[in-house]
């Protein structure tokens, strides 16, 4: 096994324990990114953990349908382009168009084949939505609050970070128990980038590799 192989290996492990914790994605699903008139950003996370939940846990769907609700929701709710950049940090800006546009679709095959089986799980729980408020210096951007209430076990208290698109919203992080997944993945990416040089096409190739053992 590769370095590489290696730091990406250890980057899957230390991210499941966040991903389980919100069941992934009452997280990682997506709603519409355009908000119907005079929807706040609170009232577009309601909107999404319904849609995901109804969406992504409907009786008898198959791998294949299922697979294709989830991209198409994360196309939709999550901006995977902002959140790539960040996560690729100052290696984003090395790289070349064409590496930056492929590093920015496998990185969303890795999400959904890393996340959506985890769905397989969901056990009824429901994320109560809080007040949002205004997040940094950006008027654009906003930290919502909420809670993952659960059939068993304390809830687990969780921040959105989502930023205004047009007419609707956006996500770029979610905050659970004060650890930022949008970080994490930075850090994972960035041991990753450091073992092999800085190359983001060579990362690229990786992560391609990793998803072909799926």
């Amino acid at each position: 096994m590769t370095r590489e192989s290696k730091a990406l290996t250890l980057a899957g492990q230390r991210a499941a324990p966040i991903a389980a914790a919100l069941l992934v994605l009452l997280a990682l699903a997506g709603a519409p990114s355009v908000a119907r008139a005079g929807q706040g950003p609170a009232q577009f996370l309601t909107a999404l953990s319904t849609r995901a939940v109804t969406e992504l846990t409907e009786p008898g769907l198959d791998t294949g349908e299922k697979e294709r609700r989830f991209r198409q929701l994360i196309g939709e709710g999550f901006d995977i382009p902002a959140i790539g950049r960040f996560v690729l940090g100052r290696y984003w800006r090395r790289a070349d168009a064409a590496t930056q546009d492929a590093f920015l679709r496998v990185f969303e095959d890795m999400i959904v084949y890393r996340f959506l089986p985890l769905f397989e799980d969901y056990g009824g729980e429901r994320v109560v939505v809080g007040s949002a408020v205004p997040f940094g210096e950006n008027d654009q951007f906003f930290a919502v609050s909420s809670v993952i209430a659960r059939s068993e076990g304390e809830p687990i208290a969780v921040d959105w970070r989502v930023h205004r698109v047009g007419d609707g919203f956006k996500i770029v992080d979610i905050v659970a128990e004060g650890v930022s997944i949008a970080v994490t993945l930075r850090s994972e990416y960035g041991s990753a980038l450091k073992n092999n040089g800085g190359d983001v096409a060579k990362l690229v190739e990786e992560l391609r590799a990793k998803l072909a053992q799926i």
